[in-house]
Formats: C-alpha cells, structure tokens, sequence
C-alpha cells in the first residue's frame, strides 16, 4: 500500500532498485529452504515485499508522461507482466530439468537482479513533488465515497478475476479434456490477457477510461455466464478463453488509470497502491470462497 506513496515523495527509481534487490533475496534464500514454512517467509513475504515494491511505481509512472496516449502507454507497462509470464514458466521448466530446484531460484535471483537493474534505470517521472515528506500521507482519501467505491470495485472484480483461471483446468478436465490440453487453452487466455491489456488501454485513449472499463467488466462478467457452460470442447474453450483472458486483462490496465481519472494523476501512483492492497485481499479471498462453494453439498465443476 506505502509503495505507490512512497515513490511519489522520495523516488520511483531507487524504490524500483530496492524491491529488485528483495525479490533478488527472496529467491535466493529459497534455495535453501528444506521446510514448507521457509518458503512462506521467503518466497511469500520476501519476494512479495519486493514484488509490492515494484509493481506500483512500474504500472503507474508511464502515465505521469502522457495525456493523448496514457491508456496505450499503461496498457503495454501492464502487458509485461502476461508475457513474461509465457517466458519465465519455461524458462523455470527448462532449468528445473537441467539442473534443480535450487540451482533455478538461484539462478532465477540473478536474472532477476541484472535484468531488474536495467529496468529500474529507465523508471522516472517527469516531475517529481520535493514539497511532499514522507509525514503527508493522504488519510483524507479514505473519508472520499467515490474512493470507498472504487475500492470495493476493485475487491470484487478481482476475487472473480481469479476464479476462472483457477477453475477452468478442473472443469474441462472432468468434461473429458486431457491436463495438457486444459493447459493449453489457459496459455491461450493468457496470451489473450496480455493482449487485451494493451488493446483496452489504446481504447481508453478514445472512448474514455471508465466507458472501457465498464465494457470490458461487462463482457467478461457474459462470458462466464454464457461461454462456460458449453465451453466442453476445445472450440468454445478456445472462445472463452480468449474473450474472458482480453477484456479480463483489460482490467488490469483501465484500473489505475480509472483511478488517476477520479482522484488526480499526480497521486496516481499513491492511490494505485492502496487499490492494489486492497485487490490484493480480493485475490486471497477469491480462490478459497470459490473453493468452499465448489466442495459444498450438491455442488460440482459445472459454473
């Protein structure tokens, strides 16, 4: 939540460094990690301080240098995040089989550290506010009925965001798809989201952030009700995957820009990480309650 704030009043360069340098850490004392509850500090806390750290400042600052094209320009920074997705899942693969667990954290950490590196240089703003310390927090912001509002936007799309990428191998595999095909056809929504990502934020650009983010949710919301019930075969698989994973992934990109549209664009990136706090609760919740429902009395995979 502190991170967004935090760049806006000291630096999103040397905060971008720091939280390279943690997630950096978290791997590699994961590597030596011989219990369960190692990995949870390591992997869950470390890596995800640092995680927090970056995300925030990155997902946010291309906004600061745009007006005409801020939707296009946050699209393609959030966009990064599916693709290299589809590049480190094989890469870990890949340096599992040749070598182990342990060589690919450690391996993984220093990747992780040179290429971050290069990134952090080129993460600035044009502007950077030397009148605000580190003691003005913004606490008025939480009295805002339009803030309360977006933050419980926030909370539930993204405890449904993750239902569906979570459920969906299950359910085409009880309908008779192999795990390697179910797989499939969520790297597909995957590469779809990627794409939705940039496709939404070029969109914004012409009919408004909130009219994108609006459409987008809606027609996610349709193909879950629609789609998924006949999405039993690889050709109506393919269909929700792409139409959920685009305008899904399209949140991710209208998100922080609806709230820089509501709230101010020079506290975008303050806002941005209390929203992704909050999201970030929405998304520990989401998987657990849909799992609690699917395992009820007289439930089964079927949506």
């Amino acid at each position: 939540m502190l991170a967004g704030w935090l760049a806006e009043v000291w630096s999103y360069r040397k905060l971008c460094f720091i939280g390279i340098v943690i997630m950096a850490l978290g791997q590699l004392l994961a590597s030596f990690c011989k219990e369960p509850w190692q990995l949870c500090l390591t992997e869950g806390i470390v890596f995800g301080l640092g995680i927090g750290l970056v995300f925030s400042p990155t997902s946010t600052a291309p906004a600061r240098w745009f007006t005409k094209r801020r939707g296009l320009a946050t699209g393609i920074a959030v966009a990064g995040v599916g693709v290299g997705g589809l590049v480190i899942a094989p890469l870990t693969e890949f340096l599992v089989r040749e070598t182990s667990v342990e060589w690919s954290l450690r391996i993984s950490a220093i990747y992780i550290i040179v290429l971050g590196s290069i990134a952090c240089y080129f993460v600035r703003v044009p502007f950077q506010d030397k009148t605000r310390t580190l003691r003005n927090f913004d606490w008025h912001a939480f009295g805002d009925r339009r803030f309360a509002i977006h933050a419980c936007m926030v909370f539930f799309v993204t405890a449904a965001y993750i239902v569906p990428y979570a459920f969906l191998p299950e359910f085409w595999v009880a309908k008779g798809l192999s795990s390697q095909t179910a797989s499939v056809l969520i790297a597909v929504a995957n590469v779809a989201s990627s794409v939705g990502r940039v496709a939404t934020g070029f969109a914004a650009d012409y009919i408004g952030v909130l009219n994108s983010l609006v459409l987008c949710l809606a027609i996610a919301s349709i193909s879950c009700f629609v789609l998924w019930p006949f999405a039993t075969g690889v050709g109506v698989g393919v269909v929700m995957g792409l139409c959920y994973g685009f305008t899904a992934g399209g949140y991710w990109s209208l998100a922080p820009l609806a709230a820089g549209k509501l709230f101010g664009i020079d506290k975008l990136a303050s806002n941005a990480g209390i929203f992704y706090t909050v999201s970030a609760v929405g998304a520990w919740l989401g998987g657990p309650v849909a799992g609690a429902i699917l395992s009820g009395p007289g439930h089964a995979v079927d949506p």
